[in-house]
């Protein structure tokens, strides 16, 4: 680990620790704590992997995980959520050849943590729509990848699956008829921009 990138990470962790639960504010603090020791987890994944393997580097980013839950108030429950979702995308870029299976538990629990965070944030929301728009979100960035970084063609029907989910989810009043026309743009479009890229690939 370079003493820059340490000396930053102290000094942030230090000013944060400082300022926790002082009167207003505190939401915001918290996101910068939970910020603050996701980057750490990431750079401890990073230094530690190459010199003691995954499974000393799990329970490195364990420790770091459980540091934040029991240190966060608001954001618990989505910080452990995150943190394995940052897990998943750093065993996905973490070696030379992209392990692409961890791309849809890195979206599915990413998701998971959003929908978490909204219903911790802002209770009136529908989280529900916010779940399917992650799990939509996910098997497209699957399928528009390039195969070399890990996309994958099947990844389109379970896409297209989600997207019309969460039409449906969406249409209370019965009105599904003025999606069809821009639905099938769409799934016209997205198909299109994964052939295109698996073709310059």
């Amino acid at each position: 680990m370079k003493a820059r990138t340490l000396g930053a990470l102290l000094l942030l962790f230090g000013f944060v620790m400082l300022v926790r639960g002082r009167g207003p504010g505190g939401l915001l603090v918290e996101f910068l704590w939970l910020g603050a020791l996701v980057v750490m987890a990431a750079v401890l994944w990073r230094a530690l992997l190459p010199k003691y393997g995954l499974k000393v580097t799990l329970i490195a980013h364990g420790a770091v995980a459980l540091v934040a839950v029991t240190t966060l108030k608001y954001l618990a429950g989505p910080g452990i959520l995150a943190f394995v979702a940052v897990a998943f995308w750093l065993l996905y870029r973490g070696s030379d050849r992209p392990r692409a299976w961890a791309l849809v538990p890195f979206g599915v629990m990413a998701t998971v943590a959003t929908v978490a965070a909204a219903d911790e944030l802002i209770p009136q929301w529908d989280s529900g729509v916010v779940f399917l728009l992650g799990m939509t979100a996910t098997f497209t960035a699957v399928y528009l990848l390039p195969r070399e970084r890990g996309g994958a063609r099947w990844a389109l029907w379970p896409a297209l699956v989600w997207a019309f989910i969460t039409l449906t989810a969406n249409d209370p009043g019965g009105g599904l008829a003025r999606w069809i026309v821009p639905l099938a743009l769409i799934g016209s479009g997205v198909v299109l921009l994964g052939w295109a890229g698996r073709k310059r690939g």
